[in-house]
């Protein structure tokens, strides 16, 4: 099939060229070819998004109940589809599970529901698990996560992620970090011990516990060789140490989230604030606009989803017991394109911080606009809507009422059309690295 007369966003910049798609590879990228094919004339094309921070069919372990995410990886494909997002890389927590079993386990889940391609993290707790990590690169997976918050659960100290960083660096896998300061975090929760509203979730976690944590983990990053790369990033002075570091030799990459470049920690003042808690929390208005103007600084963007039906967010006594996350999915490419139209950001860095920097981080070697690449790409509709409903089984968003300028009109995974105005079906496939 032929494409015509499409804006195409590169890292060279917006490219006005035809291209052709056959057996789900892109076969040829020129102006002027011959034959009869669908006209993208007005619209602009967005190649091979990847989003390369999802937590679909996850658990968060509260401490009554085990809580699972409303979307798994069947609704979580309707959900980045609409979003014009291709494909995904999801974390694996093996809970109680044996490592690889748990990675086994989840790769059959994907395999059997998945509409999108995807791959995975690995989130490592333990100094032992670096044990297993040449085993799973054996299965495509070269790439883990360790948190530096949730004392008494997640975190992990930080002799186990100099050691995993150094194991890392010898295999070539790249190591993702949560940077916040979960010590200090603790003492914060001990002296707001009987306070229960979400406005005090943004209290515990202040922007410096996530600051330091950055430098910490940058330094790291730094003695080690280890590639990189800091998740969520919600603070522009944490993007200011990582560009310190990176200057000094440490192979670090920052990620942002949509929902830290719209929204504020005015939103824990609402009556359902417990609903928009998330870690890091959302920051002060003018933190988040200063966020904005850094996003040349950014890596990638990430959506970073997380969702929790509302039962579960409206029903917790206290801000801490909030299982946290929103779904941002959707909205990830609405977001930074409607910033590009507002000249907030440039063609070249949306290209970059929603594919390219993905590609080479994770060596997805099938993706990318080149010929002979899958043919992966989303058309989007310079248009001014509002959000009033959304995909998946979430029952409320973050994004309810806001207005974009920009909107996915279809999306194309491997060269099949998966949606055009609602979900079509589609076969994701295991992306190995």
């Amino acid at each position: 099939m032929i494409f015509k007369n499409a804006r195409v966003i590169t890292p060279k910049g917006i490219i006005e060229t035809d291209f052709e798609v056959e057996e789900g590879k892109i076969k040829k990228i020129k102006k002027d070819i011959v034959g009869e094919g669908k006209d993208l004339s007005g619209y602009y094309v967005l190649p091979s998004v990847i989003d390369g921070h999802t937590h679909f069919n996850s658990r968060y372990l509260g401490a009554k109940e085990i809580i699972p995410t409303a979307d798994d990886y069947k609704s979580g494909s309707e959900i980045t589809l609409a979003g014009g997002i291709t494909s995904i890389i999801n974390f694996i927590d093996p809970l109680n599970r044996e490592v690889t079993e748990a990675v086994k386990d989840e790769i059959e889940k994907a395999k059997s529901t998945a509409g999108i391609d995807y791959s995975f993290h690995l989130i490592i707790k333990r100094k032992d698990q670096i044990n297993y990590l040449p085993e799973i690169i054996k299965m495509g997976i070269k790439s883990i996560k360790m948190f530096m918050a949730y004392k008494g659960s997640m975190q992990v100290d930080d002799e186990t992620i100099y050691l995993v960083m150094k194991k890392a660096k010898e295999l070539g896998v790249t190591v993702a970090i949560h940077a916040e300061n979960g010590d200090v975090i603790e003492v914060l929760h001990n002296e707001y011990k009987d306070k229960k509203d979400a406005i005090y979730h943004a209290l515990t976690r202040p922007v410096e516990v996530e600051e330091e944590a950055v430098n910490r983990a940058s330094m790291l990053a730094y003695l080690t060789g280890a590639k990189t790369y800091i998740v969520h990033i919600s603070s522009p002075t944490s993007l200011d140490i990582i560009s310190y570091w990176r200057k000094k030799g440490a192979k670090i990459f920052s990620e942002t989230c949509p929902h830290y470049l719209l929204f504020d920690d005015s939103y824990y003042l609402r009556s359902d604030g417990n609903r928009f808690i998330m870690s890091p929390p959302l920051r002060r208005k003018e933190l988040r606009e200063e966020l904005v103007r850094k996003l040349h600084m950014v890596n990638t963007l990430g959506s970073d989803y997380s969702g929790f039906m509302s039962v579960y967010k409206d029903k917790a006594l206290s801000y801490i017991e909030v299982p946290n996350g929103v779904s941002s999915t959707e909205f990830l490419v609405p977001t930074i394109m409607s910033f590009l139209f507002d000249n907030l950001i440039t063609p070249e860095k949306v290209a970059e911080i929603t594919s390219y920097n993905q590609i080479k981080l994770y060596n997805l070697k099938e993706k990318g606009f080149d010929e002979g690449k899958d043919a992966d790409f989303t058309v989007i509709k310079r248009e001014e809507w509002i959000v009033k409903d959304w995909h998946g089984k979430m029952d409320y968003s973050i994004y309810e009422g806001v207005k974009f300028k920009a909107k996915v009109i279809q999306t194309y995974l491997r060269g099949e059309l998966t949606f055009d105005e609602d979900y079509k079906g589609s076969r994701g496939k295991l992306l190995k690295r």
